[in-house]
């Protein structure tokens, strides 16, 4: 059986050995000490990267293909769990390994695609500091640092880390034939991360990313409307929970001018620290 999980294993052999090639270049590139693989499916890739690193990893939460593999791959460790609910920095400390000296990859499912991201790339204060990923190509256009129209999740990922674009992945490359296109992407750690709190980022891109179809100034007539409907609400003694939204109405009345015909996937770094740092 071929689909497991939401997989589509990857079969085409010269994207197999593009990807080891571009994993192996950059572990020892970036002096990494550690290789974290995860969902490794058919281990077309792992076999191809299973002497990179005196420390590699592979997590899976299917027994299942451990058990078909484990006498033809030897150099690794295998970690039987669930990715979004393993402590990956806690295991690598108590192997005395650093997260910031450990690269991890990923191929596919594209389901669980941003909550991974943002597991291991998404937060300001980053551990990982390189990664490469198979994702569907529609959200590695959206991602990419040089991206014209920026997602939430751009900006999430890009606080921290430079996301570039590899290269893009034909369906015929997988069995079975995806739906959807695919793509590569790399992130490497910034030097310097914008000049904007993070938590205030969050909080910014809360109120304005569920309406990024609309400029900025509409988004803020609209919430300034919306958190005076609140106070009203309150006055009245009415259940506010129920009937009006939440959300900080400090950054209601932030936008500058020049900026309220702009929407949210148009602005730069230097856009928002205009808007967040007032």
């Amino acid at each position: 059986m071929w689909t497991y999980l939401g997989q589509n294993f990857l079969i085409d052999a010269k994207i197999r050995s593009y990807i080891a090639d571009k994993i192996l270049v950059l572990y020892h590139k970036c002096w990494c000490e550690a290789l974290i693989e995860i969902w490794p499916g058919k281990w077309s890739i792992t076999r191809l990267i299973d002497t990179i690193s005196p420390n590699f990893f592979v997590v899976d939460k299917d027994p299942t293909f451990f058990d078909n593999w484990k006498l033809i791959i030897e150099n690794w460790e295998f970690i039987l769990s669930d990715i979004l609910e393993l402590d990956v920095e806690e295991m690598l400390k108590e192997k005395n390994l650093s997260p910031k000296k450990t690269l991890v990859v990923w191929n596919l499912p594209y389901y669980i695609t941003s909550p991974i991201l943002r597991k291991f790339f998404g937060a300001w204060n980053q551990e990982f500091m390189w990664g490469i990923f198979m994702v569907q190509d529609e959200v590695g256009q959206k991602i990419r640092s040089d991206a014209k129209k920026k997602s939430y999740l751009r900006w999430l990922l890009n606080y921290a880390c430079d996301v570039t674009y590899l290269k893009w992945v034909p369906a015929k490359c997988f069995k079975p034939a995806p739906k959807v296109k695919s793509c590569l992407i790399q992130l490497t750690i910034k030097n310097d991360q914008p000049r904007i709190s993070f938590d205030t980022l969050i909080e910014f891109l809360e109120l304005f990313a569920p309406f990024s179809r609309k400029t900025l100034g509409a988004i803020q007539t609209m919430l300034t409307k919306r958190f005076a409907m609140k106070t009203h609400c309150v006055r009245d003694k009415k259940p506010a929970a129920d009937q009006c939204p939440s959300g900080d109405e400090r950054i209601t009345s932030i936008i500058p001018a020049y900026l309220s015909k702009k929407r949210l996937e148009e602005l730069t770094w230097d856009d928002l620290a205009t808007i967040l740092n007032k």
